[in-house]
């Protein structure tokens, strides 16, 4: 299955690989197999992207422009899979 992102999307993940909270959530998800936290083709579970959306806003992330579902989810896998 292929995804077309647009290049706003993969500059909000990027942004967010660099924002303090999605480090400091994904700094406590070190200990998560990944395999609880993704699918096999390496897409945030459901349950795992809503919560972690929750997350950030909770923690003062805002995600209200651009909102990518996404983002979040997808830049915490990526830093805890670096």
């Amino acid at each position: 299955m292929t995804v077309i992102k647009s290049l706003e999307y993969e500059q909000t993940r990027q942004r967010l690989m660099a924002d303090p909270i999605v480090i400091a959530m994904a700094r406590s998800l070190r200990g998560y197999a990944l395999f609880e936290l993704a699918h096999d083709s390496g897409t945030p579970r459901f349950e795992f992207a809503m919560a972690a959306n929750r997350e950030y806003e909770r923690r003062g992330g805002d995600m209200t422009t651009p909102r990518h579902i996404g983002a979040v989810p997808e830049a915490l896998l990526r830093l805890i899979s670096l």
